[in-house]
């Protein structure tokens, strides 16, 4: 399918840089979540009571507290963490950018080093989510569009996002597998501002230990281990090989009339469809996949292939630093136009501006506001709600509680500039104008 392309998973050095986007984590041992419960720097964030899915006459009570993005949820007998690790190394605002090793090892010592863990053994890691983004010089909403299968499972739209798909199994009930779920989206249409807007995203997402331990994963001083990442790595490439691409741009150069006219059929999602049904014969999906691989191999344009060695190379070439093609990757992609090749931390990026009041960034406001504004908090709402509404907690009374969503925003920000202004009258009190302080405020 990939030719040679195959041997690179048994690389050691495939990956120096990929991306851990969620985790939960799980703990069950009563001191340690008390521990953990009575930690100042936990803010509370919500409860609530619910009926039991087993028992209904049994109410599960759930309190949540807040820390940096990291939700601890707290149970009557067990605690989980859900932990975003590239979320958090980017102030809880994206995933855009490239995710060393480095910097993932490095966020999770700091998640280690803020709850003093000592027994790594009771913080289980039951549910993972990884993947990489690759930069192409192609329309991303073309590549979504054209991506039609993970194996024989279709990939189905994500309602959640513009231009993205999910692929999973379903039970005999009809309901998702959590096993495992692959997922192809448009990041750049998600955060334009800090990357390219033909970013391409890659994920599994897994609930099941069955496919996590294998990983080498199964408590979080595991990602502190560097060769755990290449595991990842090697499973993204294993994952993508199974993924079907109509490509419906491809050119039908060096073809024959017949050639041309099988291709076109493979390019249909109908044919796939009814291959599929077909159940007396249970290879014949597979069969049918390599003949059309072979017919694109003819043409001269076989995306797969491209896509499969464009992402080995980022995967085993990006390190610490910044990622530099070399001839090598432009000779792999000459066949196809969709690699731009280039690092997916958008270029020349504005240095980061921080309220002085709420201490988050406000880049996504005009570049001569100095404090969170209406831009921002309606910003926060829409790409993650849960610092909304720590906000919302902290600046606003409860005499706006009740009142319409564009009220609510107005008053917060009113209050952000009115706590803004008390700092810097006290500060003017304090301190003779023009005098040099030891730290200065931030206001």
């Amino acid at each position: 399918m990939f030719g040679n392309t195959a041997t690179h998973t048994h690389n050691s050095n495939i990956v120096k840089k990929m991306t851990i986007d969620f985790l939960k984590i799980d703990i069950r041992d009563k001191v340690t979540i008390n521990n953990i419960k009575s930690n100042s720097l936990l803010i509370w964030y919500s409860k609530s009571e619910n009926l039991s899915h087993f028992d209904f006459e049994q109410i599960q009570t759930k309190e949540t507290k807040y820390y940096k993005g990291i939700l601890f949820c707290f149970y009557h007998n067990r605690l989980e963490i859900l932990f975003r690790p590239h979320y958090y190394f980017n102030n809880n605002i994206h995933n855009a950018n490239d995710f060393s090793v480095k910097d993932c090892i490095s966020v999770i010592q700091d998640f280690i080093d803020i709850l003093k863990i000592e027994n790594f053994e009771l913080y289980k890691i039951v549910n993972l989510e990884f993947g990489f983004n690759l930069i192409l010089d192609m329309l991303i909403e073309n590549l979504i569009t054209f991506i039609g299968y993970h194996g024989k499972n279709e990939f189905k739209t994500d309602t959640g996002l513009a231009y993205s798909k999910k692929s999973y199994t379903y039970n005999r009930k009809g309901i998702a597998n959590t096993y495992k779920t692959i997922k192809a989206y448009a990041k750049g249409i998600q955060y334009p501002e800090y990357t390219d807007r033909n970013t391409f995203r890659f994920e599994v997402k897994s609930k099941k230990s069955r496919y996590i331990n294998p990983l080498g994963i199964r408590n979080i001083s595991d990602l502190l281990n560097p060769e755990i990442y290449n595991n990842l790595a090697i499973r993204l490439l294993e994952e993508f090989k199974d993924v079907l691409i109509l490509d419906n741009e491809t050119t039908f150069e060096n073809l024959s009339n017949k050639e041309k006219d099988a291709l076109k059929d493979y390019l249909n999602t109908h044919t796939w469809y009814k291959i599929l049904q077909n159940k007396k014969n249970r290879n014949g999906f597979s069969k049918e996949k390599k003949k059309y691989f072979r017919l694109l191999d003819k043409t001269g344009n076989n995306i797969h292939k491209v896509l499969y060695n464009l992402i080995y190379n980022k995967l085993e070439k990006l390190k610490d630093g910044a990622y530099s093609p070399t001839v090598k990757d432009l000779k792999i992609s000459a066949n196809s136009p969709i690699y731009k090749g280039e690092n997916c931390t958008k270029q020349n990026q504005p240095k980061q501006r921080i309220c002085p009041v709420t201490k988050l960034p406000i880049n996504m406001q005009k570049p001569n506001s100095k404090k969170l504004s209406h831009t921002g908090l309606k910003y926060y709402y829409k790409t993650d709600k849960k610092i909304f509404e720590e906000v919302k907690r902290k600046y606003l009374t409860g005499l706006w509680y009740n009142e319409d969503h564009k009220t609510q925003i107005k008053e917060i920000a009113h209050n952000i500039r009115h706590r803004h202004d008390t700092l810097r009258r006290k500060q003017e009190r304090l301190y003779t104008p023009g005098q040099h302080l030891l730290f200065d405020l931030a206001i």
